[in-house]
């Protein structure tokens, strides 16, 4: 559990210091499924977009779609049926999403320049949303144990959103 956090974090910092994940000019998706009853999709256009999706386990389903250019998104899930979703408009957007455990739902939709977004699940029956619109906001989303619900909305310029939840339903 502390590796996923861990990893996550440094995902986002890596964001905060301006190294661009995507490269050149082109798209570039990479998928990753081991188990079974997974799905995954990534639409790109524009140019210097990044996608990657990882999935262990079984049911689960990831969808990313990016509009513009050097966007990037990251979507890993392990454990079973859990659900996640990235639609990214504009430039130099960031979002990762971590889920482990099962039936969990995430949606991240960021339209605007420089927006970063992470979301952190662990344990089960989990929902986040992250909508931000604008120019550099950031909002971060962790949440552990089961059944907890965060809805994240931001609009205009340089805001900063945190939510730590824990505990069961």
């Amino acid at each position: 559990m502390k590796r996923f956090l861990v990893a996550t974090a440094a995902a986002l910092l890596t964001a905060g210091v301006g190294v661009s994940a995507a490269s050149a000019q082109t798209n570039r998706v990479r998928v990753e499924q081991s188990g079974y009853d997974n799905g995954a999709a990534a639409v790109q256009n524009g140019e210097r977009n990044g996608a990657v999706v990882v999935q262990g386990g079984q049911g689960h389903y990831a969808r990313g779609v990016q509009r513009g250019h050097n966007n990037f998104l990251r979507m890993d899930q392990y454990g079973t049926r859990n659900h996640v979703t990235t639609a990214q408009r504009g430039s130099s957007n960031y979002a990762v999403t971590a889920q482990e455990g099962r039936r969990m739902r995430a949606d991240t939709l960021q339209t605007g320049v420089g927006n970063i977004s992470g979301i952190a699940q662990i344990g089960s029956g989990h929902t986040a949303v992250a909508d931000q619109d604008g120019v550099d906001n950031t909002s971060a989303i962790i949440q552990t144990g089961s059944g907890q619900d965060a809805r994240v909305r931001q609009s205009g310029e340089g805001n900063i959103s945190v939510v730590i939840q824990g505990g069961y339903d």
